[in-house]
This record gives structure tokens, sequence and C-alpha cells, in this order.
């Protein structure tokens, strides 16, 4: 199985949101990181064809995006998901089991296990404006697996999860992509970190980095510094680097930063981790 996205571009008025992509994907959990406006979402987008590339093609195997056996192979959670509010989350899930053309009785069977995977399992029969943000989220991942998805493609899933919930998914999306290909968006550093085979580090409309942990953080290794300054260097340096932690005392700030040169001469040199990475090449930029 393999997902293929060759030359993809889709350009808005004056702005270039994806700018010539090229990636080749096999089953695994990909992580994909970037700032506002970094063309993450229009990428995915596409992947899940929503959004039609200006130049380019999509495959999964053999399908074309455009054609219905990709789609059916394909499982989504946009980052903002529409629910009908009076729906309970069994009807609303059996709406989508139908819309995705899974005989009743299966569908039964596959929602049962769904929502207790998701935490959700007694809380069927309430109406969906009564849940939580968190718990319209867990829903929406629910839905995103009705159909088995060989493609499963997640735009912000763990936003409204608490972090004991954020945890248990992360843990299922490790099992999921043992067997399917996961393509994870999201600001949250430390999900990718902990669960990504291999993370896509994305900005201005291109791939800027790829690969494992270990070596996409390989440039930045030798530049993470920890030091303490005193107030009167504290301006210098937030000018000077990325800073990626600040501890304030009572004689000066603890700092733990990024950049090319030692920040002081009492500077300890550290291992890099991803949000160091992310904050080396993002510095100034919004988060999205």
């Amino acid at each position: 199985m393999e997902l293929k996205i060759s030359r993809v571009t889709k350009q808005f008025s004056a702005k270039i949101a994806v700018d010539k992509v090229s990636l080749q994907m096999q089953p695994g959990v990909y992580g994909l990181l970037g700032a506002n406006g970094a063309g993450k979402t229009t990428l995915l987008r596409m992947i899940c064809g929503v959004l039609s590339p200006d130049s380019g093609e999509i495959s999964l195997d053999r399908f074309s995006v455009k054609e219905e056996e990709y789609r059916n192979c394909l499982g989504y959670l946009p980052q903002e998901f529409g629910y009908y509010p009076n729906f309970t989350a069994w009807d609303f899930m059996m709406y989508m089991a139908a819309l995705k053309g899974i005989p009743r009785n299966k569908a039964k069977v596959r929602i049962e296990k769904l929502l207790e995977a998701v935490n959700l399992k007694g809380s069927e029969k309430k109406k969906i404006a009564v849940f939580s943000g968190g718990m319209k989220q867990r829903l929406g991942i629910a839905q995103a697996l009705l159909n088995n998805p060989k493609l499963l493609v997640l735009d912000e899933p763990t936003a409204g999860l608490d972090p004991k919930e954020r945890v248990k998914f992360r843990n299922m999306i490790s099992r999921l992509g043992q067997d399917r290909i996961v393509i994870l968006s999201t600001h949250i550093v430390s999900d990718i970190e902990y669960i990504a085979d291999e993370i896509l580090l994305m900005k201005e409309g291109t791939i800027l980095q790829k690969g494992s942990l270990p070596d996409i953080l390989e440039p930045i290794q030798g530049k993470v510094w920890e030091c303490k300054v005193n107030p009167a260097w504290e301006t210098q340096i937030l000018e000077q680097y990325a800073v990626v932690n600040m501890r304030e005392g009572a004689e000066g700030a603890f700092l733990r930063v990024v950049g090319e040169q030692r920040p002081s001469a009492d500077a300890v040199s550290v291992e890099a981790a991803l949000e160091d990475l992310y904050l080396y090449y993002f510095k100034g930029e919004g988060g999205e």
C-alpha cells in the first residue's frame, strides 16, 4: 500500500498555499508540523479530495484521489468537523455509516467497538448538543474510523482533549499505524514526537524536512543551549535566539535557546528535541 503525491500545487489568488509537494507514504504514522499558513490543512484537504490541486497527482495504490475506490479507503477528521446537534452519538454514527455504504448490521457492531475505544460508551444515547468539546472530538475520531480505512487523515485531532484522553488517543493511533497510513497534523509537538514514524516539517507551502525524529533533529544538534543570564543580557538573547523555555529567578533567567553560537560563556550544549527544531525554523511565526 502506498500513497503517492506527485508535484501537487494549490494557489489561492496571489498566494501559493502548496508548492510542488511530492511525497510517498507506506503504512505508518506521519506527523505534519508547520506554523499558521504553512499549507498543512490545504495539503490534507487535497489528499482527502475536498480540494482539487491546480496541478499534480494524488493516488493510493492504483486509484486516483478522484475515484470512488480511493474514497472508500479514506477516513478523515477535518479541523472544523460538522455535527447534527439534535442527533444522539449513536444516530450520528449510524448516519455516517450509511453515507459510507456500511451495511446496518455490520455498522452496529463496528460502532459499539469504536465508541468504547474513544471512551464514549454509555453516552451513545445522549444528544451531541450536550457533549463537551472533547467528547465531540472523540466522536469525530470514531466516525473517521468507521470504514476501517487504509488511509486515515486527522487534522488537529487532539484539540479539546484533556491530557489523559490525549495519551489514550496517541496509543490508539500508534496501533492503527501498524497496518495503514495515518497522517496526523497538529500544533501539539509532543503528540507527534511520541508516535510519528516519520515527521514532515512544512513551511510556506513546501516540505522543509522529512524523516525520523533523529534524522530531522540532526541539523540542530549542538545548537541547543541552556544557560543562566542576568537581566542586562536577557533582552539581547531574546532578540538573537529562538527561546524554547524561560524561567525567571531573583538573579536573572534560566533559558533554553536554539542558535548557531553559544549564547554565554557558561551556556551548556544539550540534546535537541522536536520543540527546539520547531522554534528554530518558526521563530516569530504563529502556531496553527
